[in-house]
Protein backbone atom coordinates (compact mmCIF):
# COMPACT_ATOMS: atom_id res chain seq x y z
CA UNK A 1 0.00 0.00 0.00
CA UNK A 2 1.51 3.27 -1.23
CA UNK A 3 1.97 6.01 1.59
CA UNK A 4 -0.31 8.58 0.57
CA UNK A 5 -3.20 5.67 0.44
CA UNK A 6 -2.15 4.46 4.00
CA UNK A 7 -2.46 8.36 5.68
CA UNK A 8 -5.94 8.19 3.64
CA UNK A 9 -6.95 5.48 5.27
CA UNK A 10 -6.22 6.63 9.19
CA UNK A 11 -7.66 9.88 8.66
CA UNK A 12 -10.66 8.56 7.35
CA UNK A 13 -11.27 6.24 10.60
CA UNK A 14 -9.51 8.89 12.71
CA UNK A 15 -12.50 11.18 11.43
CA UNK A 16 -14.97 8.34 11.98
CA UNK A 17 -14.27 7.84 15.55
CA UNK A 18 -14.31 11.46 15.83
CA UNK A 19 -17.58 11.55 14.54
CA UNK A 20 -18.72 8.68 16.80
CA UNK A 21 -17.56 10.12 19.88
CA UNK A 22 -19.18 13.75 18.75
CA UNK A 23 -22.70 11.41 18.59
CA UNK A 24 -22.27 10.35 21.92
CA UNK A 25 -21.71 13.42 23.15
CA UNK A 26 -24.52 14.99 22.01
CA UNK A 27 -26.62 11.81 23.22
CA UNK A 28 -25.38 12.41 26.47
CA UNK A 29 -26.38 16.24 26.60
CA UNK A 30 -29.50 15.65 25.13
CA UNK A 31 -30.38 12.92 27.83
CA UNK A 32 -28.96 15.34 30.78
CA UNK A 33 -31.49 18.52 29.48
CA UNK A 34 -34.55 15.95 29.35
CA UNK A 35 -34.75 15.92 25.31
CA UNK A 36 -34.44 19.79 24.68
CA UNK A 37 -31.65 22.03 23.79
CA UNK A 38 -31.84 24.10 26.40
CA UNK A 39 -30.04 23.85 29.41
CA UNK A 40 -31.84 23.98 33.02
CA UNK A 41 -30.62 27.49 34.28
CA UNK A 42 -30.15 29.21 30.51
CA UNK A 43 -31.84 32.78 30.66
CA UNK A 44 -33.03 35.26 28.02
CA UNK A 45 -34.12 38.59 28.58
CA UNK A 46 -37.11 40.91 27.37
CA UNK A 47 -36.67 44.62 27.38
CA UNK A 48 -39.22 47.06 28.68
CA UNK A 49 -39.53 50.67 27.12
CA UNK A 50 -42.04 52.91 29.18
CA UNK A 51 -42.32 57.04 29.38
CA UNK A 52 -41.20 56.82 33.01
CA UNK A 53 -41.78 60.90 33.63
CA UNK A 54 -43.69 63.31 32.13
CA UNK A 55 -47.49 63.91 31.76
CA UNK A 56 -47.53 59.83 30.50
CA UNK A 57 -44.95 58.29 33.47
CA UNK A 58 -48.72 57.26 35.08
CA UNK A 59 -49.82 55.19 32.32
CA UNK A 60 -45.95 54.19 31.40
CA UNK A 61 -45.44 52.76 34.90
CA UNK A 62 -48.84 51.29 35.17
CA UNK A 63 -47.85 49.28 32.20
CA UNK A 64 -43.95 48.05 33.45
CA UNK A 65 -45.74 47.03 36.82
CA UNK A 66 -48.33 44.78 34.64
CA UNK A 67 -45.56 43.36 32.82
CA UNK A 68 -43.82 42.88 36.31
CA UNK A 69 -46.91 40.92 37.11
CA UNK A 70 -47.06 38.86 34.56
CA UNK A 71 -43.16 38.19 34.94
CA UNK A 72 -43.92 36.90 38.35
CA UNK A 73 -46.87 35.02 37.80
CA UNK A 74 -44.79 32.83 35.56
CA UNK A 75 -42.19 32.92 38.23
CA UNK A 76 -39.60 34.61 36.01
CA UNK A 77 -39.26 31.66 33.29
CA UNK A 78 -40.70 30.25 29.98
CA UNK A 79 -40.27 26.40 29.41
CA UNK A 80 -36.67 25.32 30.35
CA UNK A 81 -35.52 29.02 29.81
CA UNK A 82 -35.15 31.78 32.74
CA UNK A 83 -36.17 35.16 32.06
CA UNK A 84 -35.24 38.22 33.14
CA UNK A 85 -36.66 41.75 32.04
CA UNK A 86 -34.48 44.93 32.06
CA UNK A 87 -36.81 48.17 32.61
CA UNK A 88 -35.87 51.41 30.73
CA UNK A 89 -37.32 55.01 30.60
CA UNK A 90 -38.27 56.49 26.81
CA UNK A 91 -38.10 60.60 28.01
CA UNK A 92 -36.07 62.81 27.92
CA UNK A 93 -36.59 66.38 29.74
CA UNK A 94 -37.06 66.95 33.24
CA UNK A 95 -40.74 68.06 34.46
CA UNK A 96 -44.41 68.33 33.29
CA UNK A 97 -41.81 68.85 30.10
CA UNK A 98 -40.39 65.34 29.91
CA UNK A 99 -42.10 62.82 27.31
CA UNK A 100 -41.04 60.64 24.91
CA UNK A 101 -37.86 61.44 23.06
CA UNK A 102 -36.47 59.65 19.40
CA UNK A 103 -33.06 59.61 20.75
CA UNK A 104 -34.30 57.81 24.17
CA UNK A 105 -36.07 55.14 22.28
CA UNK A 106 -33.74 54.49 19.50
CA UNK A 107 -31.22 53.97 22.59
CA UNK A 108 -32.88 52.02 23.85
CA UNK A 109 -33.90 49.28 20.99
CA UNK A 110 -30.27 49.74 20.28
CA UNK A 111 -29.15 48.14 23.89
CA UNK A 112 -31.60 45.15 23.71
CA UNK A 113 -30.59 44.76 19.91
CA UNK A 114 -26.91 44.66 21.52
CA UNK A 115 -27.85 42.17 24.06
CA UNK A 116 -27.12 38.31 22.43
CA UNK A 117 -29.57 37.37 25.21
CA UNK A 118 -32.66 39.81 24.21
CA UNK A 119 -35.26 38.16 22.82
CA UNK A 120 -38.01 40.34 23.19
CA UNK A 121 -38.37 43.92 23.47
CA UNK A 122 -42.13 45.18 24.88
CA UNK A 123 -42.39 48.48 24.10
CA UNK A 124 -42.79 51.47 23.44
CA UNK A 125 -46.28 53.25 24.79
CA UNK A 126 -46.69 55.95 22.20
CA UNK A 127 -46.55 55.02 18.10
CA UNK A 128 -43.95 58.46 17.65
CA UNK A 129 -41.59 56.30 20.19
CA UNK A 130 -41.99 52.48 18.82
CA UNK A 131 -41.65 54.48 14.90
CA UNK A 132 -38.03 54.98 15.92
CA UNK A 133 -37.38 52.07 18.07
CA UNK A 134 -38.88 49.49 15.77
CA UNK A 135 -36.11 49.62 12.54
CA UNK A 136 -33.50 48.94 15.30
CA UNK A 137 -35.38 45.64 16.70
CA UNK A 138 -36.84 44.38 13.45
CA UNK A 139 -32.54 44.59 11.91
CA UNK A 140 -31.95 42.30 15.15
CA UNK A 141 -34.94 39.94 14.51
CA UNK A 142 -35.83 41.20 17.97
CA UNK A 143 -39.67 40.35 18.41
CA UNK A 144 -41.47 43.60 19.17
CA UNK A 145 -44.95 43.93 21.48
CA UNK A 146 -46.42 46.68 22.37
CA UNK A 147 -49.55 47.47 24.76
CA UNK A 148 -50.21 50.78 23.55
CA UNK A 149 -48.95 51.75 19.99
CA UNK A 150 -51.76 51.79 18.14
CA UNK A 151 -50.52 53.44 14.51
CA UNK A 152 -51.72 51.72 11.18
CA UNK A 153 -48.54 52.67 9.46
CA UNK A 154 -46.40 50.38 12.41
CA UNK A 155 -47.82 47.10 10.52
CA UNK A 156 -49.42 48.57 6.92
CA UNK A 157 -48.02 50.89 5.03
CA UNK A 158 -51.63 53.27 4.86
CA UNK A 159 -54.81 52.66 5.75
CA UNK A 160 -56.22 49.57 3.56
CA UNK A 161 -52.63 48.29 2.46
CA UNK A 162 -54.02 44.52 2.95
CA UNK A 163 -50.51 42.82 3.84
CA UNK A 164 -47.68 45.24 2.86
CA UNK A 165 -44.80 45.45 5.16
CA UNK A 166 -44.12 48.94 6.29
CA UNK A 167 -40.25 48.90 5.32
CA UNK A 168 -39.82 52.12 6.66
CA UNK A 169 -40.41 50.99 10.29
CA UNK A 170 -39.76 46.81 9.06
CA UNK A 171 -36.91 47.28 6.64
CA UNK A 172 -36.09 43.93 6.65
CA UNK A 173 -39.45 43.10 5.14
CA UNK A 174 -39.94 40.41 7.94
CA UNK A 175 -42.50 41.55 10.33
CA UNK A 176 -41.54 41.14 13.70
CA UNK A 177 -44.15 43.74 15.28
CA UNK A 178 -47.67 43.30 16.54
CA UNK A 179 -49.37 44.68 19.69
CA UNK A 180 -52.28 43.13 21.87
CA UNK A 181 -54.25 46.84 21.99
CA UNK A 182 -56.66 47.44 19.11
CA UNK A 183 -55.11 49.80 15.92
CA UNK A 184 -56.48 53.19 15.24
CA UNK A 185 -58.26 52.24 12.63
CA UNK A 186 -60.75 49.77 15.06
CA UNK A 187 -61.13 53.08 17.08
CA UNK A 188 -62.57 54.98 14.74
CA UNK A 189 -64.65 52.57 13.45
CA UNK A 190 -65.86 51.70 16.97
CA UNK A 191 -66.39 55.32 16.95
CA UNK A 192 -68.40 55.13 14.06
CA UNK A 193 -70.49 52.49 15.12
CA UNK A 194 -71.14 54.78 18.33
CA UNK A 195 -72.42 57.39 16.47
CA UNK A 196 -74.96 55.76 14.78
CA UNK A 197 -76.23 54.09 17.63
CA UNK A 198 -76.39 57.52 18.92
CA UNK A 199 -78.44 58.47 16.06
CA UNK A 200 -75.79 61.03 14.75
CA UNK A 201 -76.48 61.81 11.14
CA UNK A 202 -74.48 64.11 9.39
CA UNK A 203 -71.20 64.65 11.31
CA UNK A 204 -68.61 67.07 10.21
CA UNK A 205 -65.28 65.30 10.34
CA UNK A 206 -62.36 67.85 11.64
CA UNK A 207 -58.46 66.48 11.60
CA UNK A 208 -55.54 68.50 13.03
CA UNK A 209 -53.75 67.61 9.64
CA UNK A 210 -51.34 64.72 11.64
CA UNK A 211 -50.55 61.92 10.39
CA UNK A 212 -53.07 60.48 13.49
CA UNK A 213 -55.58 62.84 12.54
CA UNK A 214 -55.76 61.70 8.82
CA UNK A 215 -55.83 58.12 9.20
CA UNK A 216 -58.58 58.64 12.35
CA UNK A 217 -60.91 61.05 10.41
CA UNK A 218 -60.01 59.07 6.97
CA UNK A 219 -61.12 55.54 8.91
CA UNK A 220 -64.45 57.07 10.57
CA UNK A 221 -65.61 58.73 7.49
CA UNK A 222 -65.46 55.37 5.63
CA UNK A 223 -66.92 53.41 8.06
CA UNK A 224 -69.62 56.08 8.66
CA UNK A 225 -70.42 55.89 5.14
CA UNK A 226 -70.78 51.96 5.23
CA UNK A 227 -73.15 52.01 7.80
CA UNK A 228 -75.28 54.53 6.81
CA UNK A 229 -74.11 57.73 8.17
CA UNK A 230 -73.15 61.26 6.19
CA UNK A 231 -69.54 61.99 7.64
CA UNK A 232 -68.17 65.53 5.88
CA UNK A 233 -65.04 66.78 5.84
CA UNK A 234 -64.52 69.87 7.55
CA UNK A 235 -61.11 71.91 7.72
CA UNK A 236 -59.91 72.77 11.18
CA UNK A 237 -59.04 76.86 11.62
CA UNK A 238 -55.83 78.05 13.44
CA UNK A 239 -56.76 81.57 13.94
CA UNK A 240 -53.03 83.15 15.16
CA UNK A 241 -54.44 85.47 17.37
CA UNK A 242 -58.06 85.88 19.88
CA UNK A 243 -60.22 83.35 19.14
CA UNK A 244 -63.45 84.15 17.96
CA UNK A 245 -65.78 81.57 18.49
CA UNK A 246 -69.41 81.86 16.29
CA UNK A 247 -71.88 79.99 15.60
CA UNK A 248 -71.63 78.54 12.25
CA UNK A 249 -74.75 77.30 10.25
CA UNK A 250 -73.98 74.04 9.49
CA UNK A 251 -72.44 73.16 12.78
CA UNK A 252 -75.78 74.24 14.67
CA UNK A 253 -77.74 71.70 12.34
CA UNK A 254 -74.87 68.55 12.99
CA UNK A 255 -72.85 66.84 15.36
CA UNK A 256 -68.91 66.84 15.11
CA UNK A 257 -65.72 64.00 14.86
CA UNK A 258 -62.46 65.14 15.82
CA UNK A 259 -59.34 63.24 15.25
CA UNK A 260 -56.02 65.14 16.02
CA UNK A 261 -52.88 63.95 18.27
CA UNK A 262 -53.30 67.26 20.42
CA UNK A 263 -55.73 69.68 19.44
CA UNK A 264 -53.94 73.32 18.99
CA UNK A 265 -56.25 74.64 21.93
CA UNK A 266 -59.06 72.22 23.53
CA UNK A 267 -61.47 75.98 23.72
CA UNK A 268 -61.01 76.16 20.22
CA UNK A 269 -62.08 73.04 19.49
CA UNK A 270 -64.86 73.14 21.63
CA UNK A 271 -65.45 76.37 20.15
CA UNK A 272 -65.14 75.72 16.98
CA UNK A 273 -66.39 71.87 16.64
CA UNK A 274 -69.36 71.91 18.62
CA UNK A 275 -70.65 75.24 19.45
CA UNK A 276 -74.18 75.01 19.56
CA UNK A 277 -75.05 73.31 23.03
CA UNK A 278 -77.35 70.18 21.07
CA UNK A 279 -74.44 69.75 19.16
CA UNK A 280 -72.57 66.56 20.08
CA UNK A 281 -68.73 66.18 19.74
CA UNK A 282 -66.81 62.79 19.81
CA UNK A 283 -62.88 63.06 20.20
CA UNK A 284 -60.14 60.44 19.74
CA UNK A 285 -58.01 59.12 22.80
CA UNK A 286 -55.44 61.35 22.69
CA UNK A 287 -58.33 63.74 24.52
CA UNK A 288 -57.39 61.11 27.36
CA UNK A 289 -54.49 62.72 28.03
CA UNK A 290 -54.69 64.48 31.47
CA UNK A 291 -53.94 68.53 30.38
CA UNK A 292 -56.64 67.82 27.32
CA UNK A 293 -58.74 66.42 29.99
CA UNK A 294 -57.86 69.67 32.39
CA UNK A 295 -58.45 72.35 29.55
CA UNK A 296 -61.70 70.42 28.39
CA UNK A 297 -63.19 70.97 31.49
CA UNK A 298 -67.05 69.49 31.90
CA UNK A 299 -68.90 68.87 28.88
CA UNK A 300 -71.78 66.49 28.63
CA UNK A 301 -71.99 66.10 25.22
CA UNK A 302 -67.99 65.39 24.94
CA UNK A 303 -67.41 61.67 23.88
CA UNK A 304 -64.35 60.37 23.78
CA UNK A 305 -63.39 57.02 22.16
CA UNK A 306 -60.55 54.69 23.17
CA UNK A 307 -58.65 51.89 22.11
CA UNK A 308 -57.92 50.68 26.08
CA UNK A 309 -60.63 49.03 27.86
CA UNK A 310 -61.97 50.34 31.18
CA UNK A 311 -61.21 48.28 33.75
CA UNK A 312 -64.14 47.69 34.76
CA UNK A 313 -64.94 46.22 31.47
CA UNK A 314 -62.68 43.29 31.60
CA UNK A 315 -63.11 39.43 32.62
CA UNK A 316 -63.06 37.82 35.12
CA UNK A 317 -59.55 36.78 34.94
CA UNK A 318 -58.96 40.55 34.46
CA UNK A 319 -60.65 41.21 37.47
CA UNK A 320 -58.19 39.07 38.82
CA UNK A 321 -55.69 40.77 37.73
CA UNK A 322 -56.90 43.91 38.72
CA UNK A 323 -57.33 42.45 42.46
CA UNK A 324 -53.55 41.08 42.15
CA UNK A 325 -52.02 44.27 41.33
CA UNK A 326 -54.11 46.63 43.32
CA UNK A 327 -52.41 44.45 46.49
CA UNK A 328 -48.49 44.19 44.83
CA UNK A 329 -49.06 48.09 44.15
CA UNK A 330 -50.98 49.72 46.61
CA UNK A 331 -52.69 51.76 44.00
CA UNK A 332 -55.87 51.05 41.35
CA UNK A 333 -54.24 49.96 38.00
CA UNK A 334 -55.01 52.41 34.97
CA UNK A 335 -56.19 51.58 31.30
CA UNK A 336 -53.03 50.22 29.93
CA UNK A 337 -51.79 48.07 33.19
CA UNK A 338 -53.77 45.00 32.08
CA UNK A 339 -52.03 46.08 28.19
CA UNK A 340 -48.99 45.93 29.52
CA UNK A 341 -49.16 42.18 31.51
CA UNK A 342 -50.72 40.68 28.09
CA UNK A 343 -47.67 41.96 26.36
CA UNK A 344 -45.37 40.44 29.01
CA UNK A 345 -47.35 37.15 29.33
CA UNK A 346 -47.93 36.53 25.08
CA UNK A 347 -44.14 37.23 24.53
CA UNK A 348 -43.04 34.73 27.69
CA UNK A 349 -46.26 32.78 25.78
CA UNK A 350 -44.07 32.63 22.53
CA UNK A 351 -41.07 32.02 24.00
CA UNK A 352 -42.96 28.72 25.47
CA UNK A 353 -44.18 27.53 22.62
CA UNK A 354 -40.89 27.97 20.62
CA UNK A 355 -39.78 25.00 22.48
CA UNK A 356 -36.36 24.24 22.05
CA UNK A 357 -36.01 27.30 20.03
CA UNK A 358 -36.84 30.04 22.61
CA UNK A 359 -33.37 31.12 23.03
CA UNK A 360 -33.61 31.64 18.81
CA UNK A 361 -34.99 35.23 17.67
CA UNK A 362 -36.59 34.34 14.77
CA UNK A 363 -38.49 30.60 16.09
CA UNK A 364 -39.85 33.35 19.02
CA UNK A 365 -41.26 36.05 16.30
CA UNK A 366 -43.09 32.52 14.29
CA UNK A 367 -44.65 31.68 17.62
CA UNK A 368 -45.94 34.75 18.62
CA UNK A 369 -47.75 35.31 14.77
CA UNK A 370 -49.27 31.76 15.37
CA UNK A 371 -50.97 33.02 18.51
CA UNK A 372 -54.36 31.68 18.06
CA UNK A 373 -57.12 31.75 20.24
CA UNK A 374 -55.32 32.72 23.24
CA UNK A 375 -57.03 33.22 26.91
CA UNK A 376 -56.17 36.51 28.30
CA UNK A 377 -56.97 38.99 31.20
CA UNK A 378 -58.09 41.15 28.08
CA UNK A 379 -60.43 37.97 26.19
CA UNK A 380 -59.59 35.80 23.81
CA UNK A 381 -57.72 37.06 20.95
CA UNK A 382 -55.81 35.73 17.93
CA UNK A 383 -52.54 37.36 16.17
CA UNK A 384 -53.38 38.37 12.67
CA UNK A 385 -50.98 38.26 9.35
CA UNK A 386 -50.15 41.72 9.85
CA UNK A 387 -49.67 42.08 13.61
CA UNK A 388 -52.92 43.25 14.66
CA UNK A 389 -54.96 41.48 17.83
CA UNK A 390 -58.27 40.76 16.85
CA UNK A 391 -59.75 41.83 20.25
CA UNK A 392 -62.62 44.21 19.44
CA UNK A 393 -63.87 45.47 22.84
CA UNK A 394 -62.99 49.35 23.13
CA UNK A 395 -64.05 52.02 24.84
CA UNK A 396 -66.85 55.02 25.38
CA UNK A 397 -66.13 57.83 27.97
CA UNK A 398 -67.94 61.01 28.98
CA UNK A 399 -66.82 64.06 30.56
CA UNK A 400 -68.39 64.85 34.11
CA UNK A 401 -67.27 67.50 36.19
CA UNK A 402 -63.82 67.44 34.66
CA UNK A 403 -62.88 64.30 34.66
CA UNK A 404 -63.61 61.02 32.11
CA UNK A 405 -66.21 58.49 32.89
CA UNK A 406 -66.59 55.33 31.81
CA UNK A 407 -69.81 55.14 29.52
CA UNK A 408 -70.04 51.96 27.28
CA UNK A 409 -68.41 49.36 25.62
CA UNK A 410 -67.82 49.69 21.82
CA UNK A 411 -66.98 47.27 19.46
CA UNK A 412 -65.39 47.52 16.28
CA UNK A 413 -66.60 45.69 13.22
CA UNK A 414 -64.81 42.84 12.35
Amino acid sequence: MARDERIHNVVIRLGTAAAVLIGLAAALAGCASGGSGLEPGEHVNVYVSMPLRGPEAGSGRDVADGARLALADANHGAGELQVDAVYLDDTSGSGSRAGWSPAAAAANARRASQDSAAIAYVGDFDSGATRFSLPITNEAHILQVSPASSAVDLVQPFLGAGDQIPDEVQPTGERTFGRVIPSDEAQANAGASWAKRLGMRAINVFSDGSSFGRTMSAAFREEGRAIGLKPQPAPLRRPHRKLRCGVSASLERSDAYYAGTTPPSPSQVLCELAPAARSRLMVTDAMLQPDAVKAIGSRPALLITSSAEDPTQLPLSGQRFLSAFHDRYDRAPGRYAAYGYEAMAVVLDSVRHAGDAGDERDSVVDAFFDTADRRSILGAYSIDDVGNTTLSHLAGYRIVNGRPVFTTDLRSPP
